[in-house]
């Protein structure tokens, strides 16, 4: 089989299985492949070295990474055709001290609102009216949980200018201006930022704050009255303020802060995910406080449903 048929057939298998990330994995004498879609993760088939090898050498080319650069981590993305349909994935590749690459291969699915259920259908209509002021809001959540679908959907009200700066692009959304990082040619955060304001935009979103020098830039932008948003890896609201404390001490986030979502997406036995959120706006001061009583009762209902 030739790589390109084997890396469609894999993509194409995952996006139908609805799966989160796909690995591609180096063992003693062979590469293989698992499935991941929640928590649970399976195998799905080996490959001999050259041929996995061959495989993780195609995506990064389409991914435009560097092939030669086996050691360092590395950061992709592109847009796949499934069934007709444009799917976006986001690569990331790194090398063992053997330099063994292994890749990791994240399918961003479109979550539009019709698409998945609200366990407290409210929240959704309080998070849409508590994200419209100026200042920083954050989304916070496991990975996979839809953080990036659920800023995209919110973005998507009112003829908003809207530009994303991201590294790399997520979701290509055609009714947003969206930059993309690469610090090769000097495009960074910050200069991105730079000519973003000069566009004023209703709405900047800041893809996910993973350093000191993304928080800086997501921060300066809020406290020049613009409205942003950015995602944050954590585990609640409090780990959201943490981590962001972690990663900067500047002292205008206090006051540029407008606004934490903390999303989770249960376990979809339905193919149809259910999401919960715990969020807190101080500037409205509304908090969602029974959110982990609701969590226990939703797991509850999901796993009562399970079809042992």
């Amino acid at each position: 089989m030739k790589i390109k048929d084997l890396a469609n057939e894999i993509i194409c298998g995952g996006a139908k299985n609805k799966v989160q990330d796909i690995y591609i994995l180096p063992f003693a004498e062979e590469f293989k492949i698992y499935f991941r879609t929640g928590k649970r993760r399976t195998f799905q088939r080996s490959l001999s070295l050259e041929i996995g090898q061959q495989l993780i050498a195609s995506f990064k080319y389409l991914g435009q990474m560097d092939i030669g650069e086996k050691r360092k981590a590395q950061l992709g993305s592109l847009t796949y055709l499934v069934d007709e349909r444009k799917i976006r994935l986001r690569l990331s590749s790194v090398g063992d001290y053997l330099q063994r690459e292994s890749l990791v291969i994240r399918i961003l699915y479109a979550l539009r609102e019709k698409s998945f259920r609200c366990f407290v259908p409210r929240d959704l209509q309080i998070i849409e009216r508590g994200t419209i002021e100026r200042g920083l809001f954050l989304f916070s959540g496991p990975v996979g949980s839809g953080k990036t679908s659920l800023m995209y959907h919110l973005a998507h009200r009112n003829e908003e200018q809207v530009i994303t700066i991201e590294d790399p692009v997520e979701i290509e959304e055609p009714l947003f201006l969206q930059l993309q990082v690469n610090e090769k040619i000097d495009q960074t955060y910050d200069q991105l930022l730079k000519l973003a304001l000069r566009h004023r935009p209703d709405l900047l979103i800041v893809g996910e704050i993973r350093d000191k020098k993304t928080a800086d830039a997501a921060i300066r932008a809020a406290l020049t009255g613009h409205r942003v948003f950015a995602t944050v890896h954590a585990r609640d609201l409090k780990g959201t303020l943490a981590r962001m404390k972690e990663l900067t001490n500047n002292d205008g986030f206090d006051e540029c802060l407008s606004g934490i979502v903390y999303q989770e997406l249960l376990p979809d036995f339905n193919e149809q995910p259910t999401a919960l959120w715990s969020f807190y706006f101080p500037d409205n001061e509304i908090e969602r406080k029974e959110w982990r009583a609701s969590y226990e009762e939703a797991q509850k209902n999901v796993w009562q449903s399970y079809p042992f």
